[in-house]
């Protein structure tokens, strides 16, 4: 009688708890199970004795004659169930929702919990008695479906150090009377992936839940709806899926079931829902509104591609008398009653039979007038837009300070305008000039429309090449530091260059500048050294401001570029301007405007170049 009671009294707390909605408060996830036990017999009845081991020498931790003491639990839960989350006192804790006992034995229905492990060997798994699952014959939230069996340790009411060892089993043909098992695991419940809808079909993707202890044969998504036909599709592999024959306008449930040997899985979750109907159709096109005398004439172009238009709606927030219909064939409707000087929004959408819908034009807007007016059309071409680049000779942004190792002290320089006279920074630079067609070449003739030069036509022209010189002076012998002795150095400042986008493609630009070699006489033995001997530190000195609209031109300055390579601080080739270096840039989408650049230039002659005048060329692009 007391076993009897302990049985009804551990399997009446589970069923409390998921009457009352409790959920497990165990321990933190202890991972899958340490292996499979062994059922014998593998199949049979809820009267069947049978035995369930786990793997040879599975043990706990410790023995139930230590301290703290050690325990072996038994269980019997619902498939979802995570054993090692369970906790045990008077057996496994109740989970809300789901079927949760310990096991009996088949002596006498005595649940098989808190058992003492052996203390030698220490902590083995002994004395297991034959089970039945007679005990549980009737109770409720017992159903069709997969389950799990196992063992667990535990210490204190909590899984030992995660050792627990279980096997499915599928419960069939359960009644008030008793059920069929067999071992072995339902599949895991599919997943489905939100619906997409058209006319009468509701498309998705099926994706497979955890393996069952045999291959899944198939799946069934079934579709219901409130006075609707269940429409099923029984596809034999997981993927996209489409359910036909469903009727627009009403909303389906649709969910799905994996199938094994073993039987069904439980149904996905949670279960999506959509509502099949005919794709709208395009709007109107060219919806326009015109102010008329105490009226609004609004027009429109048909909806391309449409079948049985039935009319028009136009809607406004403020028209008195809205909404307004207009027919099937109609391209124009006046709204009339309109007040003066007042503005008028309006949107239009075509309308069909039930199950097919339009899209919604608009808003538009215009005012009505309060007495007769005439109307003057006005148009204006934007001209084709070009990205231009111009200097002017002589003319300097202010520098900040570039000093370094090499230069010595170069601090930082103020603007020399074409305004100014006198001699330049570095006293070296010919003064402000005209730039000339190629050197030695005639003025500029169109310098008088710099930075945007155009022809007869109004169109820019970008692509000439035009000349400024440059003189950096004589150079100076470094007398100190690591490069003492080595080069002579030359600084100078380069002269102004304007960026102007106006291209309506709005497509980044960069600006590079390429250094010839340095060459002097006939350019034989030493009369010539590398382009790589100059560098340069760029700087934006503006661009344009935001506009009204809000569109902000910004353009960045490249990388200083010395004449030596870092960290070894070596001349080679490629280390200075010799090759193509970057003065500034805009990113796409930012480049539109005006923008002047300006560059410190840094020279160092090598000692073992011959004495002379050395010229070279530094070649500015935009692309």
């Amino acid at each position: 009688m007391r076993s009897k009671l302990s049985k009804i009294a551990v399997v009446g707390a589970a069923l409390a708890a998921t009457t009352v909605g409790l959920i497990s408060t165990g321990p933190a996830l202890a991972g899958p199970p340490l292996g499979t036990n062994t059922l014998a017999p593998g199949t049979g009845t809820a009267a069947t004795a049978f035995s369930m081991n786990p793997p040879a020498g599975s043990s706990c931790t410790g023995s139930g004659s230590g301290v703290p003491a050690y325990r072996w639990q038994t269980y019997f839960v619902s498939a979802a169930v995570d054993a090692s989350t369970l906790t045990y006192a008077a057996g496994p804790n109740p989970v809300a929702g789901q079927f949760v006992s310990p096991l009996y034995d088949s002596a006498g229905g005595t649940a098989v919990i808190n058992r003492n492990p052996a203390s030698s060997p220490l902590g083995l798994i002994s004395g297991i008695p034959t089970f039945s699952l007679s005990s549980l014959v009737g109770q409720a939230g017992l159903v069709n479906g997969g389950y799990k069996m196992g063992i667990a340790c535990t210490q204190a009411g909590a899984l030992d150090a995660g050792k627990f060892w279980e096997v499915g089993i599928v419960l069939s043909n359960v009644t008030a009377a008793g059920f069929n098992y067999v071992t072995g695991a339902l599949p895991g419940a599919p997943t489905l992936s939100a619906l997409t809808s058209t006319s009468g079909q509701l498309a998705g993707t099926l994706t497979a839940g955890t393996a069952g202890s045999t291959a899944t044969t198939g799946y069934t998504i079934t579709a219901t709806s409130p006075g609707q036909t269940t429409v099923t599709l029984t596809p034999a592999t997981a993927g996209p899926f489409t359910l036909t024959g469903l009727v627009n306008g009403n909303v389906y449930t649709v969910s799905a079931i994996a199938t094994n040997s073993l039987g069904d899985s439980v149904p996905s979750s949670p279960a999506q829902t959509g509502t099949p109907n005919q794709p709208a159709f395009a709007p109107v096109t060219g919806f326009t509104a015109a102010g008329a005398v105490g009226s609004v004439v609004l027009s429109w172009t048909a909806p391309a591609g449409d079948s049985g238009r039935t009319g028009y709606t136009i809607s406004s927030p403020t028209a008195p008398g809205a909404p307004f219909t207009a027919a099937a064939a109609a391209t124009t409707l006046t709204v009339t009653g309109l007040t003066a000087g007042t503005s008028y929004s309006f949107s239009i959408i075509a309308t069909y039979p039930a199950g097919f819908t339009g899209t919604s034009a608009g808003p538009v807007s215009a005012s009505a007038f309060g007495s007769a007016v005439v109307v003057q059309n006005i148009s204006v071409n934007r001209p084709v837009g070009a990205l231009v680049l111009t200097q002017r000779c002589g003319v300097q942004g202010p520098l900040p300070d570039a000093s370094d190792f090499v230069f010595g002290s170069m601090p930082a320089l103020g603007a020399f305008p074409a305004s100014a006279t006198g001699t330049n920074a570095y006293g070296n630079n010919p003064g402000v000039a005209e730039p000339t067609l190629g050197v030695g070449g005639i003025n500029d003739p169109l310098y008088g429309q710099y930075p945007y030069p155009v022809d007869a036509a109004g169109i820019p022209n970008p692509n000439y090449p035009t000349n400024c010189g440059l003189n950096l002076g004589i150079g100076k012998l470094i007398l100190t530091g690591p490069r003492a002795g080595q080069y002579f150095t030359a600084p100078g400042r380069m002269s102004q260059v304007t960026v102007v986008d106006t291209r309506d493609t709005n497509t980044l630009w960069t600006v590079n500048g390429t250094m010839s070699n340095f060459v002097t006489g006939g350019g034989t033995g030493n009369q010539t050294f590398l382009g790589d001997y100059m560098g340069w530190n760029p700087s934006v000195t503006d661009d344009s401001d935001v506009t009204l609209a809000g569109y902000d031109q910004t353009v960045t300055a490249g990388a200083a570029v010395e004449p030596w390579n870092a960290p070894g601080n070596t001349i080679a080739a490629g280390s200075g301007l010799g090759a193509p270096r970057t003065l500034a840039s805009a990113a796409a989408g930012s480049g539109l405007g005006i923008a002047t650049l300006d560059a410190r230039l840094k020279l160092i002659i090598p000692l073992t170049a011959l004495n002379g005048t050395y010229t070279a060329t530094l070649s500015l692009s935009a692309l």
